[in-house]
Formats: C-alpha cells, sequence, structure tokens
C-alpha cells in the first residue's frame, strides 16, 4: 500500500535504501552492536549510494532532495540497524547542518561537500558535562590570540569520535553568554589532528552500540581564525536549526526501530507452536499486544510525516520537531519492551536480536536532548504562545 506522502522520486530512493539494507545493513547488524565498532564500511557504502546528504544542496555536494525523502531513508536504515542512522545524523544533520547553515563556500567544499558523500567523516561536540541544555553554563572557551583561535576545556557524549575527520565544536567566545539575546557562543572547525586536541574512548553504553560516543579534550588547542565558523557569538541560532533537524530524524528513526521490533515479534508468534497451534493463533494476549504496537507504530507514523511535510512546506517545526524525539522513544521503547515480551526467555538472549531495539529505543529518549528537557522546551513555547 503506498502511503500519501510518496511519489516517483522518493520510491526510487526508498528502493535503493531497501536493496542496501537488505543485502548489506541486515546481515551486519548484529555484528556491529556486539563488537560495538563503528560501521566504517556501511556508512562508506550510504555515502557511495547518496544516501547521507540527500538534504545537502546540490551545489555543496549533496543530491538537493527534501527531507521527507530523508526520514524515509533513516526509517528504513533504522529497521536494521539503528546506529547507522545515529552514526548519519550526528555527521550530516548536526556537524553537516552547522557547516551548511554557517560555512563559508570555502569551508562547505572542504569538509561539506566530502562530508556529503562519506569521503569524510563529521561529528559535533555541544554537550558539556555541566549545563545539561543550558548552553549558558558551557566552560570550554575560545580566546583570539593574534591569528589563532586557542580553545581549552572538553566535551562529552560526542558520536562519531576518533572515526571524525572534522569536528565542529561549539565554545564560549564572550565574557559571559547572554541568555536573553543567546549571544556568546561560537562554532569552529576542528580537523582531527590538531594539535591539543584530544579524543577520549568510546564509551561502552546500554544501546546505541557502534555509534563512537565518548569524550573530546581541549588543551592550548590553536587552530586558524579562519576556522571560526559563522560570526562570533552568534552561534547558538544555528545550534537551535541544526538540534531541530536532529529531534526531527528521531521520528524516523524510532518508527524505524519500532517496526524492526514488531515485524521479528509478529513473525515470531506466527512460527512459534505451542500445543499444535501458533503462539498467535493460541494466545489472545499475544494478538491483542501485537495489535496495540501496530496502532502506536501507525500514530507515530503519522505524526512523522504529516510533521515532515509542514518542514517541507518551509515551516521549521519547532515544537512538533521535539515531540518527534519524545513521543518517538516512547512508542520505540514499548514497543521494543513488548517484542521482548513475545519472545519470553528468548527474547533476552542477545544473539536473538530483538532485545537491542529496546536497547536503543531507551538510549534514544536520553542522548542528544532527553525527553524530560524537550518536553520543557515545548511548554515555553506553549507559554509564549507559539503553539
Amino acid at each position: 500500500m503506498s502511503m500519501w506522502y510518496m511519489n516517483d522520486e522518493r520510491e526510487a530512493v526508498l528502493a535503493t535504501t531497501r536493496e542496501f539494507v537488505r543485502d548489506e545493513v541486515a546481515p551486519r547488524a548484529l555484528e556491529v552492536d556486539a563488537r560495538n565498532e563503528f560501521p566504517l564500511d556501511l556508512f562508506r557504502r550510504a555515502g557511495e549510494l547518496g544516501l547521507i546528504g540527500i538534504t545537502v544542496p546540490e551545489a555543496d555536494g549533496g543530491l538537493g532532495m527534501d527531507q521527507t525523502t530523508n526520514a524515509l531513508v533513516l526509517e528504513e536504515i533504522a529497521k536494521a540497524c539503528p546506529v547507522l542512522t545515529v552514526a548519519m545524523g550526528a555527521h550530516i544533520l548536526l556537524a553537516g547542518g552547522m557547516l551548511q547553515l554557517l560555512g563559508t563556500p570555502e569551508q562547505k567544499s572542504t569538509w561539506l561537500a566530502p562530508a556529503a558523500t562519506g569521503e569524510i567523516i563529521l561529528a559535533c561536540g555541544q554537550t558539556e558535562a555541566v549545563g545539561g541544555d543550558d548552553q549558558g553554563e558551557y566552560t570550554t572557551r575560545a580566546t583570539l590570540d593574534g591569528d589563532e583561535w586557542v580553545i581549552n576545556g572538553g566535551k562529552v557524549l560526542v558520536s562519531n569520535i576518533g572515526v571524525a575527520n572534522c569536528y565542529v565544536i561549539v565554545a564560549v567566545t564572550a565574557q559571559q553568554p547572554d541568555p536573553v539575546t543567546k549571544t556568546g557562543l561560537s562554532a569552529f572547525i576542528i580537523p582531527a589532528d590538531t594539535p591539543g586536541f584530544g579524543v577520549g574512548k568510546d564509551e561502552n553504553k546500554l544501546g546505541w552500540n557502534g555509534s563512537a560516543t565518548g569524550s573530546l579534550s581541549f588543551s592550548n588547542c590553536r587552530i586558524p581564525k579562519e576556522n571560526l565558523l559563522g560570526e562570533r557569538d552568534q552561534a547558538l541560532q544555528a545550534m537551535f536549526v541544526s538540534a531541530t533537524a536532529e529531534f526531527l530524524s528521531c521520528g524516523p528513526v524510532s518508527l524505524g526501530i519500532a517496526e524492526g521490533a514488531f515485524q521479528m515479534a509478529r513473525d515470531y508468534s506466527m512460527q512459534r507452536i505451542q500445543m499444535g497451534q501458533t503462539q498467535f493463533d493460541r494466545f489472545q494476549v499475544t494478538r491483542h499486544k501485537l495489535v496495540k504496537m501496530y496502532t502506536q507504530i501507525e500514530s507515530l507514523r503519522a505524526l512523522v510525516f504529516s510533521t515532515y511535510a509542514q518542514r517541507d512546506a518551509g515551516e521549521l517545526e519547532l515544537a512538533r520537531g521535539r515531540l518527534l524525539k519524545v513521543e518517538g522513544s516512547r512508542v520505540a521503547e514499548e514497543v521494543g519492551r513488548e517484542a521482548i515480551q513475545i519472545f519470553g526467555g528468548v527474547g533476552t538472549i542477545v544473539e536473538t536480536g530483538v532485545e537491542r531495539f529496546w536497547r536503543d529505543g531507551k538510549v534514544m529518549a536520553i542522548g542528544g536532548a532527553s525527553a524530560e528537557a524537550l518536553v520543557e522546551a515545548v511548554s515555553a513555547m506553549m507559554r509564549k504562545g507559539l503553539i
């Protein structure tokens, strides 16, 4: 059944994605999770197929297609290997988004164009151990010294560390960031081999295994003043927009996670024989669980693609974009949990492959911004009459 948001162009991209997932991603998904290694070959292959730079303008090396098409790609990949979509989002939506919004033509040619095709990998360092979602408490500081910026401080929970060729990081450049005017933070381009720049170890996490997530450190790290991205003290607005793009992407990724878990549970229930009948036929509770899971998935699908339609129509979707992460992570967690329950004891065995969807859904509720912080952000928009 063709959905209302499909067209010939999107169908063609989705067909390419499905073939890629079936032949290359799905056979490797359990290995990526078990070994907790960044899926570099799959990432490069996605770039070769044009699946990374879908929304990057053609002038900057991408395909110049719309956000909905990108959502379809992320959903399809997440059905098999959610962590690959996490890597893609940190790369092209967060770091790439900052480059796209703030970069000079030279910066885009050097970094964004090869990133759009997966030739190089980007990472974005924003989060710090202090402040939570309050960037006013950030302590990583950049000071202009002649023709160079000197950076000191650190970042935590940054995805794509170690494999990235280039890091887009945010640092305090004013005496004190202004919470009213949202000024005082600047963005910088830091090549991976910059002296004074340190990359920590990959963290051993509950989920998102293979995302290469960890800390960064800056110890008198010097970069040319030309590596400033955009205007001094004015990075926060671009951060807000690029972060919204990532929050939006959590909708289709969560949808894919839920679909992957649901499909496994449904198929298992129709193959598992108990007392001469399939589990599906014998137990009403199994059938009802699956119907509820299906309902949650289709409700999330409606929210995801109606929001993306508005985004492609030119709306920023600041509120609903954040709600895609909130509702998406909830559905991914709940469907993943029920899928394990349908499998029973077998579902708790890692090699079965179903429990990883719940783990990835759980991390989705936290990584990149907690669901609670996003709900608070939406409530602030509500108080201001913006929604």
